[in-house]
């Protein structure tokens, strides 16, 4: 199946350094030429997986499990000329080599589906998988059969390698279709959109790119994409744990519980270059190639980095299949920073920590459940989006009476064949009940900034609040969100006199805005103590209404008003003798005012 496009991605994706952050797709060797890149469209698989009575695509299987059942056919043209032999092996471990029933053999180019395909079940005791396809000759299949069995753990490590590799190239593939997209409609987004692809899909993000002109702008985000990816931490769980582990060590630890078959072996601190790899079981009679697989439903499209060869050596494409292990949902985080309005249709449910459920279908029928606080239910369908950083609601219609004030919502859905629960978020919805002042009600004092606190039903709603005093025009107000009901305001009374004022609170989706009404207040003056060292030439006063204060008089000694600092509801006014020099401080004082 061929892949549009001309990606640049070299075999050394399928090299890994522990504690390296950027996992390279490209790398130059300083003994050796660049490998190609995986730009050639190779043949294609289609895998279906049953578990239970339950059948999956393979795109949609995160890992295998013992007693799954598979089936595999080649999918390849009505006039495919060539004839490949498919072959399967499970894999125990680096120094326990697979026995011979393990090995299985199929004749794609068969017209009895019997005899064309693989009907497969993960036998007890089997941690890998590996597919092959080889041009079909005489002997082939007891080649590979000695070759499997004579080094499984150079088997297992290339598995490992091509899957995880696999599962890098679909987020550079995710990323790239979402920039062009962008491109061809609408450019002038990318200076948003883009950064919040790569914070999804942990991509490397040039944000020079977003300084230059629109039409530059998607080209240069797209450059040196063999070094876009970074390391997803989901798959890479203890890949700090050595570094420079020796290779045959490596091998070892690959074939040990602990060491994780796919938790840690991708990871190994031993830069392998993977025709090194590769040519460990090559011989005269077969060159193995490796391939990354591209899993949509039910197909694998392949992808080589060298055209096979049909004469001696002829190609073995080698195919990484899902490690036989327990389903390891990612750790799927809120990245919410606060309660989340669900007024209208599109809510975004801001997540973090797994990239692969943007670039896989590994998550799949997702939903959010909201439970209202009369206890009823309604779940709605979610869909996860790079480019809002998230899952967004796909519902339309509005919900019923009883989703008002603040409603809990949970994330959930299936991981493969397991269900995945992902985090919790606290959604709200306006209601009728207006909006009242929290705690007693308070003395609004003109002539100065009054902090005021209110709660309602759904803070995370409130579109605009406006402060209003007789028939003058609306003065808009900042304001934030404290927990789930209450907004903090400052209301701006320093210009205003004594009176009536109106404060209107709408919410997203209503007309009308909740009013609440208030009276302010001349401030009475009131001094409390002057603060002076003796000697200097500065004091300061501190009362109430000291904006009125014209000058001091302190022992015949004249000082004037300076800057004027409000400490609550203290002012504290900075005085300055006129014309009078500082002389040294001997003694602190603070003469009350009198």
């Amino acid at each position: 199946m061929p892949v549009p496009g001309q990606w640049k991605i070299s075999s050394a994706a399928l090299r890994w350094a522990c504690g390296t952050a950027v996992i390279a797709l490209s790398a130059a060797s300083a003994q050796a030429a660049d490998p190609a890149p995986f730009e050639l469209g190779g043949p294609g698989l289609k895998v279906m997986v049953t578990r239970g009575e339950e059948t999956l695509p393979i795109a949609q299987v995160p890992s295998l499990a013992e007693g799954d059942r598979l089936t595999v056919k080649a999918d390849l043209p009505e006039d495919q000329g060539a004839r490949f032999l498919l072959m399967s092996t499970f894999l125990r471990g680096a120094t326990n080599p697979p026995p011979k029933d393990w090995i299985r053999t199929a004749e794609s180019w068969k017209k009895k589906a019997k005899n064309n395909s693989l009907t497969l079940t993960v036998p007890k005791g089997a941690r890998q998988m590996t597919l092959f396809m080889v041009p079909d000759t005489g002997g082939a299949e007891g080649t590979i059969t000695d070759a499997v069995r004579g080094k499984p753990g150079e088997f297992i490590r290339a598995t490992q390698e091509l899957n995880q590799a696999s599962l890098d190239r679909s987020r550079l593939d995710a990323f790239m279709a979402a920039i062009r997209a962008q491109e061809n409609t609408h450019p002038e987004f990318l200076r948003s959109v883009a950064p919040a692809l790569a914070r999804s899909l942990s991509m490397k993000l040039n944000e020079e790119c977003l300084s230059k002109v629109v039409e530059l702008q998607a080209s240069c985000l797209l450059e040196n994409r063999e070094t876009l990816v970074l390391a997803d931490v989901h798959s890479s769980s203890i890949a700090e744990t050595l570094t420079g582990t020796p290779t045959d060590l490596a091998l070892q630890l690959s074939s040990t519980r602990e060491a994780g078959y796919g938790f840690y072996s991708p990871y190994i601190g031993v830069i392998r270059d993977v025709a090194k790899l590769f040519g460990a079981f090559s011989n005269p009679e077969f060159e193995y190639l490796p391939t990354l697989s591209i899993r949509r439903d039910d197909s694998a499209s392949l992808l080589l980095n060298k055209a096979p060869s049909f004469q001696k050596p002829k190609s073995v494409l080698v195919v990484g299949m899902p490690a036989i292990e327990a389903d390891s949902p990612p750790h799927l985080r809120s990245a919410a920073e606060g309660p989340i309005c669900a007024a209208r249709p599109g809510i975004v449910l801001p997540v973090e920590g797994a990239p692969l459920i943007y670039s896989t279908a590994y998550a799949r029928h997702m939903k959010l459940l909201l439970t209202a606080a009369s206890g009823e239910t309604i779940e709605l369908p979610v869909e996860a989006r790079a480019d809002r950083g998230g899952y967004v609601a796909r519902g339309s219609d509005p919900l019923p009476a009883a989703f008002k004030g603040t409603v809990k919502g949970h994330l959930y859905g299936y991981w493969g064949f397991e269900r995945f629960d992902g985090p919790d978020f606290a959604l709200q919805l306006p209601g009728d009940a207006a909006w009242k002042v929290a705690g007693e009600a308070p003395v609004l004092v003109a002539g100065r900034d009054n902090a005021l606190t209110l709660t309602g039903e759904a803070p995370a709603c409130v579109e605009g609040v406006v402060l209003r005093q007789g028939d003058g025009p609306a003065q808009s107000l900042g304001w934030k969100v404290q927990g789930t009901d209450a907004l903090a305001l400052t209301l701006p009374l320093g210009e205003r006199k004594p009176g009536d004022i109106r404060v209107e609170v709408k919410y997203q989706g209503v007309a009308a805005p909740s009013v609440l009404s208030f009276r302010t207040y001349a401030q009475a003056s009131r001094l409390d103590a002057l603060s002076i060292h003796a000697g200097d030439a500065v004091a300061q006063l501190s009362g109430q209404r000291l904006d009125q204060v014209a000058g001091v008089e302190l022992a015949g000694l004249m000082f004037q008003p300076g800057d004027l600092l409000r400490d609550g509801s203290v002012d504290r006014l900075q005085l300055a003798a006129g014309g009078a020099a500082a002389a040294p401080r001997n003694d602190d004082r603070a003469v009350p005012a009198g």
